[in-house]
């Protein structure tokens, strides 16, 4: 039999090593998005809680210029920084439930882009808005200004949107994980983190919710850590 001319023989040598090259870059770019899965997934409710420790409480009744006026500095610092680690969070839930079928998580996937979308709008009109006020304003009606914003139908509609949304896609995601055979304190941290940020996000909600985020998210990751090893 004839040997293949030298030609051909280059050509599918070139052919395979463009395979392998594609291979590699397809390995590569699978390796570096799951690589900024596990930063979302564990940094935002991470860094977030931290946050939050300093996080001081406003509630209805208290006098809002007499907090925020002198840390005014900080406080807006922190609500800047909080309006993406916000919508970070949202992604994470997002994240934690993408892999899975079924209504529950389709409904968790839904809910957590409308509290990513919605809640850091939220905080930013309340947060930044009163820290900038409250650092760069004096007037006698500072304080009446600062009690709408606050409590007022539009930010409180945002706040409600926003607050339902997270409770939704988190007790959606607890279900979702359930279903899919994950230990029952998968969602049991994960509707604790509901719960609790939709209470809201000051200190102690906020960090507790946040840190039942990511130990439920750690439970996961060790589960499938330990179905791989298994199989």
């Amino acid at each position: 039999m004839a040997r293949p001319p030298r030609l051909v023989i280059w050509a599918k040598m070139l052919h395979l090593r463009m395979q392998a090259t594609a291979a590699a870059r397809r390995e590569k770019v699978v390796m570096s998005t799951f690589a900024w899965r596990k930063y979302i997934i564990f940094g935002a409710p991470l860094v977030l809680g931290i946050l939050e420790l300093g996080h001081p409480a406003v509630l209805p009744g208290d006098n809002i210029a007499a907090t925020i006026m002198p840390i005014a500095t900080w406080w807006t610092v922190l609500h800047v920084l909080q309006v993406p680690l916000f919508a970070l969070l949202g992604i994470a839930v997002f994240l934690i439930v993408c892999d899975l079928d079924g209504r529950a998580a389709v409904t968790s996937q839904y809910t957590a882009a409308v509290f990513a979308v919605v809640y850091p709008a939220f905080d930013a009109a309340v947060g930044v808005a009163s820290g900038v006020l409250c650092g760069t304003t004096i007037t006698t009606d500072l304080e009446a200004s600062l009690q709408e914003l606050f409590w007022g139908p539009v930010t409180g509609l945002m706040a409600i949107i926003g607050s339902s949304a997270w409770l939704t896609a988190l007790l959606a995601a607890a279900w979702a994980w359930r279903q899919h055979g994950a230990p029952i304190l998968v969602s049991a941290f994960l509707a604790i983190s509901g719960v609790l940020l939709a209470i809201g996000h000051i200190r102690p909600f906020g960090p507790l919710a946040c840190a039942s985020l990511l130990a439920g998210a750690v439970t996961i990751a060790g589960a499938k850590g330990r179905t791989r090893a298994a199989a």
